[in-house]
């Protein structure tokens, strides 16, 4: 059961430069508006639970009124609409089609927002500068452009669909240069007031620079934690990083969950634990930092070598009928390949005897303790703001039924969330529109939304810290913990 994959605004490939700039007349985008807007009404499990009906519906007329003035570009147009739609404030409610636009940008040489930087506390530490910049990462910056943090952060994260500013900070740290191109534009400078870490101000001049200079930069340098990884950390510590619970050398969605992609995944999580039995490992480090999430018919078969007892990723899922769900439900049925749309099927079966607008609970069933041998160590599950989707559930898992701690810093994404993402296309942009149709109760029966939050916290990585700090703080933790 697919809970979600936290892919941002750019996930995938973007559409062609041409397409940029097409437009789209007025009557055509005042009509996606009303599909995009009825489509939602229809079919999310709940939209207006964070945001009254009597305020979007205001949103709409407004939105309506915009788009009447005339054509628009497909590129505006993709930006108004999921601005619109992150007024939801659900992560899983936004355009799923990446802006047509900021690929031809980068292509053409464009120039970017030299910095990157992190949310911490209310402050916005620089994280990461061109060495000849005038600030270094541990830098604060005060205001960009004249607008204060709040000011300029507020027209940021106004384009990300999230529950919470942590949340859409989050997920903004990943492609910063592109959020700040979508509010200020191409430009070839940035003013900015900034302080040292003696609180010292000054306003400097940044220099805009190529997307692909990006990765020259220095300061808090970003780890690679895409990859799968398995190995004994000392020789009592096994270290299993499980990437992300999908197929990662997709190149389309269609490809995200191919069933070659699952064999070689369960392979590899049968032999990593293997090895580390034989290696005498007498703990396990489960690393979920920075992972987008996935299905369960990936992370189930690897909790089954530590779970002493029967286990779902939710204590109850409850799904709303409607027919964009049951249209994107079929879709995933046609493109299957015979017997491999077992879940799509039951899922069909369930529509079959509902109406739309209906609320059903469906009966996970629990998956077994995996049967023989079995890691009987102690567990600790890495999760950091990153941790999103199913590996926020697979943490749940680990602590609700006592399977391990989780340690780290607290989630971002919800333990009890919307999600089990489905699609509708709108007819004449052709945007591809991204819903939750399901409300995914966390295993312990806690209806509230919030984050996972660890037994034991770690020390966030910090400006100047060489290698993988949180790593080795969860060693010495899990050191202190073996007898």
């Amino acid at each position: 059961m697919l809970r979600s994959l936290m892919f941002g605004v750019l996930a995938g490939a973007l559409l062609p430069a041409c397409y940029a700039q097409e437009m789209i007349s007025a009557p055509e985008a005042q009509a996606d508006a009303q599909t995009l807007y009825e489509g939602l009404q229809a079919a999310h499990y709940d939209l207006y639970a964070n945001t009254p009906r009597p305020v979007f519906d205001q949103y709409y007329r407004e939105l309506q009124e915009e788009l009447g003035a005339g054509p628009v570009s497909l590129s505006d147009y993709h930006v108004t609409l999921q601005r619109f739609s992150a007024r939801a404030d659900f992560a899983h409610t936004r355009v799923d089609t990446p802006h047509p636009g900021f690929s031809a940008f980068v292509d053409d040489g464009g120039l970017v927002f030299p910095l990157s930087f992190e949310v911490r506390d209310g402050e916005v530490v620089i994280t990461q500068a061109p060495a000849d910049a005038p600030v270094e990462p541990g830098d604060r910056i005060v205001s960009l452009e004249g607008a204060s943090n709040a000011d300029w952060l507020a027209r940021l994260t106004r384009n990300i669909s999230a529950e919470t500013p942590a949340l859409a900070y989050s997920q903004m740290e990943r492609q910063q240069a592109y959020f700040i191109w979508l509010e200020f534009g191409a430009r070839p400078t940035f003013a900015a007031q900034v302080e040292d870490v003696n609180g010292q101000a000054r306003t400097v001049t940044l220099s805009a620079i190529p997307a692909s200079e990006l990765s020259n930069r220095v300061g808090l340098q970003s780890l690679n934690l895409w990859d799968r990884d398995a190995r004994m950390l000392t020789s009592e510590i096994a270290y299993l990083r499980p990437g992300g619970f999908f197929n990662l050398d997709a190149q389309a969605p269609e490809e995200y969950f191919a069933p070659e992609a699952l064999e070689r995944f369960l392979a590899f999580i049968d032999d990593s634990f293997e090895t580390f039995i034989a290696e005498g490992a007498e703990a396990l480090i489960i690393d979920l930092r920075n992972n987008p999430g996935g299905d369960n018919s990936y992370s189930d078969p690897m909790l089954a070598w530590i779970a002493d007892r029967p286990f779902r990723f939710a204590s109850d899922f409850r799904i709303r009928v409607s027919e964009q769900s049951t249209a994107s439900n079929q879709m995933r049925i046609d493109a299957a390949a015979d017997g491999q749309a077992g879940l799509s099927n039951v899922i069909a079966e369930l529509y079959a005897d509902a109406s739309p607008g209906d609320i059903l609970s469906y009966e996970l069933e629990y998956a077994a303790p995996r049967e023989g041998r079995r890691f009987e160590g102690a567990v600790y599950a890495l999760v950091n703001r990153k941790s999103f989707s199913n590996a926020v559930s697979v943490g749940a898992i680990i602590q609700d039924y006592g399977f391990g701690q989780v340690i780290g810093e607290a989630t971002t994404d919800m333990t009890t969330t919307y999600g089990a993402m489905e699609h509708f296309t709108l007819p004449h942009s052709g945007f591809r529109i991204g819903y939750p149709k399901a409300l995914i109760i966390r295993p312990n029966g806690d209806e509230h939304a919030h984050p996972l939050s660890p037994d034991v916290r770690l020390a966030t990585p910090q400006v100047g810290d060489q290698g993988d700090v949180v790593l080795e703080a969860a060693v010495a933790h899990v050191e202190g913990q073996t007898p």
